[in-house]
Parts: C-alpha cells; structure tokens; sequence
C-alpha cells in the first residue's frame, strides 16, 4: 500500500485507524522508511501511537484543523484504514485524490481516490523480506490485542467486525 502511494523519505503520510491491525503495521513501516506518520485514533491510543512512531490526532469533528496543527503544510499522501467518512478531509489535506488510498471505502471509488482490493501481489515476496528484516532488528513489533481459541472464532469474528481493536486478533489452535 506505501509503494501504491508513492510514499518516500521526507514526506508526511496521514493513516485513518492508525491504533488498528492495519494501522500499526503501516505506521512502522512508514516511519521505518522515514516518512513522517500522522495517525488518527481515540485519544485512549494516543500513548501507543506514539510508541510506534506516529503523532497522534483524534478523529471525527474537526480533524482538518487538528492535522493542520500538527501539518501546516498539509500531507502527501493518505492511508484509510478505518472507513469512517474521513475522504474528503483527506482530498482537502492532500489537494489531490490521487494520493489517498483506501481499504475499506468502497463507496467512495467515485471521489478518485484509489481503492486497495487485494493483497500484495508481486511484490509480496520484497514486503515480506523488509517486515522479516524490521522485526529482526526490533523496529517492527506485533501487537496482539486479544487471543481466541478455535471454538471461539465466531466472537472473534465479531470482536473484529466491531472495530476499535488495538493490534492484531490471533486465533491459537
């Protein structure tokens, strides 16, 4: 997704749901790459952005002005983990729909944002290595919000459909 946005050194990527499976992974490895992460979350997950790399907004009313303040110059690219009606702050933030990139958005295809369908693709291999190589030298961590057994993979399912979920759900055997 960070190659898809032609995310690089120097620039600022805003990531939506930033505390989430999704968000966690791809504030590490943005800032791993040294872009500057801005990550939208409840203020309850602002300490844990901040372990992992990203200033921490809070979403919903009035996100443009808090990204602004900690922004001025606006951001280069977006990442939309969360899909909770932030796309067309996130257009005003960029100037540009072609720089926003969402998971979960699908309603809005006809903005001109780009929409992520799939999974890594052929460049899963290299993605693999270089998430491999950071957790190796302890600049990616995983974190592991809630374990389920196998019987209980329904409530995970559900517990995951729900949201707010810090890190990743992991079913053991």
């Amino acid at each position: 997704m960070l190659k898809q946005l032609r995310v690089k050194a120097g620039e600022t990527l805003l990531i939506h749901g930033a505390a989430g499976g999704v968000g966690t992974f791809a504030v590490q490895l943005a800032a791993a790459r040294g872009v500057t992460v801005i990550g939208t979350a409840s203020e309850r997950n602002h300490d844990y952005l901040r372990s992992i790399g990203a200033i921490p907004v809070t979403y919903g009313d009035g996100l443009l002005e808090r990204v602004r303040s900690v922004a001025p110059q606006g951001v280069d690219a977006v990442l939309d983990a969360s899909g909770r009606g932030e796309i067309p702050v996130s257009i005003q933030l960029t100037g540009t729909p072609e720089r926003v990139l969402t998971l979960v958005a699908f309603d809005a295809a006809d903005t001109g944002i780009q929409i992520h369908i799939g999974g890594g693709g052929s460049d899963l291999g290299d993605a693999l290595r270089e998430i491999v190589g950071l957790i190796e030298q302890r600049r990616l961590t995983v974190s592991i919000s809630r374990t389920f057994p196998l019987t209980e993979i329904a409530s995970a399912l559900k517990t995951s459909s729900a949201g707010h979920v810090t890190g990743k759900i992991v079913i053991l055997p």
